[in-house]
């Protein structure tokens, strides 16, 4: 199974993600953890990144495209694609890596969430500075600024502070939005209700999947 997972920032894109990884076996590729892990070993592409992330903005497609094609060419089996396209030329320029690799797409699941809920959640996210497993308003660490995972410091990205969370949403209506409507196009879109808890977007995903796959 090969999927993109679409949908405002805040929307737990990512822990959907690493749910659909272990119920069918997908690998779950993040892009924001792909570039953040370039800025925690300070390559030198990874100094763009940082400067780029902290003011809530978004990467050129040339950086996320060097930084993913090297991960999706590695895979061997099915993975689920979170953060990435966020425009109409990358969607593009992953149709061409696609095509290059012999590779198609089976599903883009939108997770569509109001800005309100969004805020309101991304306000609350600590993110361990280790094992980068992300806490929110209703996933909360068992202890205040500690990971429950591994015991490492959780903490307040710069990229959800409220002036970047304004930022990133201005950025994602005016250019990862229009995705909808390439991969609908494309007979490959489905979305689901993002404004509720996780606990109930699972049950409907795993009834989804097993239709698909």
């Amino acid at each position: 199974m090969k999927l993109i997972v679409l949908g405002p920032p805040g929307t737990g894109k990512g822990t959907i993600s690493r749910f659909i990884e272990a119920k069918f076996g997908c690998e779950h590729i993040s892009t924001g953890d792909l570039l953040r892990n370039e800025v925690a070993i300070k390559t030198s592409i990874g100094k763009k990144i940082r400067y780029i992330l902290n003011k809530g903005k978004l990467v050129s497609n040339e950086i996320a495209m060097q930084v993913l094609s090297k991960k999706i060419c590695s895979l061997k089996d099915g993975f689920v694609l979170d953060g990435f396209p966020r425009n109409i030329e990358q969607a593009r320029l992953f149709d061409e890596l696609l095509i290059k690799q012999k590779i198609s797409l089976d599903l883009v699941l939108e997770v569509d969430s109001d800005d309100k809920v969004v805020i309101e959640r991304l306000s609350s996210r600590r993110q361990c500075v280790n094992c980068k497993r992300i806490y929110g308003h209703h996933v909360p660490s068992k202890k205040v600024g500690v990971c429950d995972d591994c015991g490492s410091k959780t903490i307040i990205r710069e990229d959800d502070k409220p002036k970047a969370i304004k930022q990133r949403l201005k950025i994602y209506h005016e250019t990862t939005k229009p995705l909808v409507d390439f991969y609908s196009n494309k007979k490959l879109l489905l979305k689901i209700n993002g404004n509720r808890t996780l606990e109930k977007i699972f049950p409907q995903i795993e009834k989804i999947f097993k239709k698909v796959v």
